[in-house]
């Protein structure tokens, strides 16, 4: 069989003004275009409202790692015809996958999130007479569905599309209560890249960060934002007041003034350090350097942030969410809890940091380029 030329569409996707955004999916991207033809569209939201307001500095289209990435922009306005921005991304994508198809580029389209992505590039798979897989990452479906217009828009787009992939058990139950036929959906977690994510020994790490040798450390890494639960971890930290343990947080977003607050309410500016946004090329010394990552989220898909923590070698505490059970499969590697529970967490955080990193196990699971092959088995069956 030929290769197949894919087209990605997805907001959640690197651009020159945002060089971190949706990581998990460029990794997926770069190992999927070792395989096949892939282009992607990451389009932009813009408010019309706003538009003389603001200069927009990200090009309509970019290289990215030998990768052609189109922006097309589609409309947005903030609390108002949110039922309409599905068909608005629709309009915006139109054009250029009419494009890409007249230049024989286009076999299949791989959408991940679910709304709008997914539902626009479903209008377009429809007038373009393509096959077209959508990828649920986790709040598009955990979040969105509790809005009835949202849910209803969901439901149709993962209906009238040919496979449905997730990253998650948890998220595949929830799709198919949906009503979206049994067998449609299909479960492929993340990869996680081994190469990069490696085991080092924590004095080590810790010199290269400047972080001091002998302190029991915890680690943050995320959005500030509702559905990761940093306020939850902090409240777990207020009860661990009195034991030799501190916490760096990495990340930034909406509540951070929220959250700044609520670190200076329980008295812990000693006991937290908000270190801020780190390049990814750093996270790996931040995993090696520290006694266990802490993942609180109240919703998940497959968290890449757990994968890569376990392939460095340090344990985790995180909520019992999307694919969570399904990664931290052994004692050795932590401990998973019950979501917004600050006194669950407090306890776990305390029994995981006995957990010795020499004695942990290797942990063995797939990488990027396994992922890649999966999904394009499933893309190329459509």
């Amino acid at each position: 069989m030929g290769k197949k030329s894919i087209v990605l569409i997805s907001n959640l996707y690197p651009n020159s003004n945002e060089k971190t955004r949706g990581l998990f999916i460029k990794q997926l991207t770069d190992s999927i275009a070792i395989k096949t033809r892939i282009s992607v569209i990451a389009p932009i939201p813009f408010n019309p409202l706003e538009l003389f307001r603001r200069k927009d500095s990200i090009p309509s289209v970019e290289i990215i790692d030998g990768i052609e990435v189109f922006h097309p922009r589609y409309i947005v306005i903030p609390k108002i015809l949110r039922s309409l921005t599905g068909y608005f991304f629709y309009l915006g994508i139109r054009s250029t996958i009419e494009q890409l198809v007249a230049q024989n580029r286009a076999d299949v389209i791989s959408a991940h999130w679910v709304y709008p992505d997914g539902f626009g590039a479903g209008l377009a798979a429809k007038k373009f007479n393509l096959p077209i897989a959508l990828h649920a990452l986790g709040c598009d479906i955990n979040e969105y569905t509790k809005y009835r217009i949202r849910r209803q828009l969901i439901t149709k787009a993962l209906i009238d599309s040919d496979i449905n992939i997730v990253k998650s058990h948890e998220l595949k139950n929830k799709i198919e209560a949906l009503g979206i036929p049994l067998g449609k959906t299909k479960v492929i977690h993340n990869g996680v890249n081994q190469d990069k994510f490696i085991r080092q020994p924590m004095d080590l790490a810790r010199k290269k960060l400047k972080l001091e040798k002998n302190k029991k450390l915890c680690l943050f890494v995320g959005n500030f934002q509702v559905e990761k639960g940093l306020n939850y971890l902090i409240d777990a930290f207020a009860l661990l007041k009195h034991e030799e343990v501190e916490l760096l947080v990495i990340g930034s977003g909406p509540l951070e003034f929220e959250i700044k607050k609520q670190i200076m309410d329980n008295e812990l500016e000693n006991k937290i350090t908000l270190i801020g946004r780190v390049e990814h090329q750093f996270i790996p010394d931040y995993l090696a350097a520290v006694n266990l990552l802490c993942l609180p989220s109240l919703r998940e898909g497959c968290p890449n942030v757990v994968l890569e923590a376990l392939s460095c070698g340090t344990p985790v505490v995180a909520s019992n969410v999307g694919a969570v059970p399904d990664i931290i499969s052994k004692p050795e590697f932590g401990l998973v809890v019950s979501p917004e529970n600050p006194d669950a967490l407090a306890e776990g955080i305390s029994k995981s940091l006995n957990i010795d990193k020499n004695d942990m196990p290797v942990f063995d699971w797939y990488d990027w380029d396994k992922n890649a092959e999966m999904v394009v088995q499933q893309l190329y069956s459509l």
